[in-house]
């Protein structure tokens, strides 16, 4: 019988996971990770992931399905390779996806290693993923689908995944967790960043990192006004910019090195060629190509995918992409639905 250490957020996705795992014959144990304290989780007074109230609807769930839970603690861990890294990034002007680096280090990296080393055959989670062959692929619900944040995960550890969930869609998984009498059949998902407590990422960032005023500049060199920080402004956004022009004005460029932040028209915002450094190959570069530069993006058709040296890439999409944002993931994927990998955008 195969031992398989699920991850457990909780919530109806890996309760129903855990009924799908036994109905298979797997020896299931469940596991959660603990990334706030409760005064932090009591304060943002939100439904944030890996939270102390995680842990008791986790340990709940696996005492009705009747197998052992295990709780890690790891507030240290996260605040050193999460957060602390993303406020380094926001300080220089750069948009990061702290999601994306918490499956490589934590939520997949560190269980699955976790799972082996203690007797497990896989690591099984609630995304919508799809593992077949060691490679990753898309779920086929299109709505849930997870792999963007998933793109980052290397590819040892992607060959030790299992996901239940890969081929639903969210409506039937709520319709099974209402049928096996499941009390978080109708639970509220995260949809925060799970650590900053509410607030928007610039403003929580904001407050923890030294900011200093600067120009905004018009793309054609005109000063336009002030800021009050970068960590204020993100690429794409035009409300709060507290400027007035011609024609309506977005964020198109942080500059850090003189501290400006550079706007334009809509037109600006769109690039056809896209820069990508530590891209984590784990899939074939093969068919037709496309890829996403946002979460919940529909994968936009490649031309050209040029190796401009190790782990960095040069995309080139068929049509121009809007909102382009440094520190953001591009994740590629093949026609068939197979994550070829995921990178940092550069620029």
């Amino acid at each position: 019988m195969k031992k398989v250490l699920l991850a457990m957020s909780g919530g109806v996705d890996s309760g129903v996971s855990a009924h799908l795992l036994k109905d298979k014959g797997f020896l299931v144990e469940g596991v959660t990770l603990v990334f706030h304290s409760d005064i932090e989780t009591a304060r943002c007074n939100l439904k944030i992931c890996c939270s102390s109230n995680d842990v008791e609807d986790a340990r709940e769930l696996c005492n009705s399905l009747g197998i052992k839970h295990r709780v890690i603690h790891m507030e240290k861990e996260f605040e050193r390779k999460i957060v602390q890294p993303f406020l380094d990034l926001y300080y220089l002007g750069i948009t990061p996806n702290p999601c994306g680096w918490c499956n490589r280090f934590l939520k997949i990296g560190f269980l699955v290693d976790y799972a082996i080393e203690n007797g497990f055959d896989y690591l099984a989670t609630g995304h919508y993923a799809r593992q077949k062959d060691g490679f990753l692929y898309r779920g086929l619900d299109r709505d849930k689908d997870q792999t963007y944040f998933l793109s980052m995960v290397k590819k040892h550890h992607i060959e030790k995944l299992y996901f239940p969930l890969g081929e639903l869609t969210k409506e039937k998984v709520r319709e099974i967790a209402r049928e096996r009498g499941l009390n978080v059949a109708e639970k509220k998902e995260s949809q925060e960043l799970c650590f900053t407590g509410g607030k928007k990422p610039g403003e929580f960032a904001a407050g923890k990192i030294p900011l200093k005023a600067g120009m905004i500049k018009h793309i054609n060199g005109a000063i336009l006004g002030y800021h009050k920080g970068l960590a204020y402004y993100t690429i794409g956004q035009r409300k709060g910019l507290g400027i007035s022009w011609k024609n309506p004005l977005y964020v198109v460029k942080l500059d850090f090195k003189t501290n400006t932040v550079f706007v334009g028209e809509k037109e600006y915002l769109k690039k056809t060629r896209v820069k990508v450094r530590n891209f984590n190959l784990i899939g074939e570069f093969k068919g037709k190509l496309s890829a996403s530069i946002r979460y919940n993006q529909k994968p936009q058709i490649l031309a050209n995918v040029e190796n401009i040296r190790e782990n960095e890439y040069m995309f080139e999409f068929e049509n121009p992409v809007r909102g382009v944002a440094p520190g953001q993931l591009l994740v590629c994927f093949s026609d068939n639905d197979m994550v070829v990998g995921g990178g940092i955008i550069e620029g």
